[in-house]
């Protein structure tokens, strides 16, 4: 907008009135997305026009218009996810460096490239090691510290994803819920402490036999829930059947005490159309059902 009112004093009217259009475009899209990220489209829409506005400028001004492009380049970091943050980087890039080379002798005009190549690499190794610190940050917040499985509070959301995949790619996918029978009755008699080494136990069994893709919810005190990717409910009445075996037949060691415990689960796969917390429901009434007929056993929703 500044340059626009600048553009209108130099008496470069349809300058000006491009430059005024721009400006309040940028105004609605800030106003529109204030409160939630804008679409990739929006993004590379705004960054076109401000790199087409910072190559008028270097045509213009030469030099001094070079200026405007480093803040163009750092706001690519940050306004594109990785799947197409290359792509955007190297056409801007690509733009800047055409442009550079008309209007620059050749000894300036390789060393701005160089330094924008420069800038390209050090917000790259930012974008790096900022996405690994939110992995680990998110890994942290959501790991339950006694199991190591995710924590509840996490359970919806991994629930109603694995139902989005399962609805976008055509593919089943199905929930196991288990619940440790009768554990209280374990705490009461050994004590907490020892209650806690089996949990613990259960939850790293449960993983032995689940497979790289499949998610380990803590989702209770003695209940776990299992998201099996790409599952029909056959294989997943196998999965779960290894699971309850895992924990009923190998008894729970901790110290001089030694237990046996079982388990009882529901198994519910998704389908086509169905809410994710209908699906959650689903598993959770078969395990009701195990449990009402005498527990110890696995239940399949129909």
């Amino acid at each position: 907008a500044g340059t626009s009112i600048y553009a209108a004093m130099q008496g470069s009217w349809a300058a000006a009135a491009a430059l005024f259009c721009i400006a309040i475009g940028f105004v609605i899209i800030g106003y529109l997305y204030r409160n939630e990220l804008a679409p990739q489209w929006i993004n590379f829409l705004v960054i076109c026009c401000l790199g087409t506005l910072v190559s008028v400028s270097m045509k213009s001004a030469g030099i001094l218009g070079v200026y405007w492009m480093y803040p163009i380049l750092a706001m690519v970091f940050f306004m594109f996810d990785k799947t197409i943050f290359v792509l955007v980087i190297m056409l801007i890039y690509a733009l800047f460096a055409a442009v550079i080379y008309q209007v620059l002798p050749f000894e300036y005009a390789w060393r701005v490239a160089i330094s924008m190549l420069v800038l390209i690499g050090v917000g790259a190794a930012f974008l790096i090691m900022m996405s690994s610190m939110q992995r680990k940050l998110f890994t942290a917040a959501a790991t339950d510290s006694l199991t190591g499985c995710v924590k509840r509070e996490f359970l919806s959301d991994m629930v109603q994803q694995a139902a989005n995949k399962a609805e976008r790619a055509k593919q089943p996918a199905s929930l196991v819920q288990i619940d440790m029978d009768s554990f209280q009755t374990v705490n009461d008699r050994y004590g907490y402490l020892f209650g806690d080494k089996v949990l613990e136990e259960v939850a790293r069994r449960l993983r032995s036999v689940a497979r790289a893709n499949d998610t380990v919810v803590r989702s209770n005190g003695a209940e776990f829930v299992v998201i099996l990717a790409n599952t029909a409910s056959e294989e997943a009445e196998e999965l779960a059947t290894h699971m309850l075996d895992r924990i009923r037949h190998d008894p729970f060691s901790v110290k001089s005490l030694t237990v046996t415990v079982t388990a009882s689960g529901g198994v519910a796969e998704y389908k086509h159309g169905q809410q994710w917390g209908e699906w959650l429901g689903a598993a959770d009434a078969a395990l009701y059902q195990a449990k009402s007929q005498g527990r110890d056993r696995l239940e399949v929703a129909q």
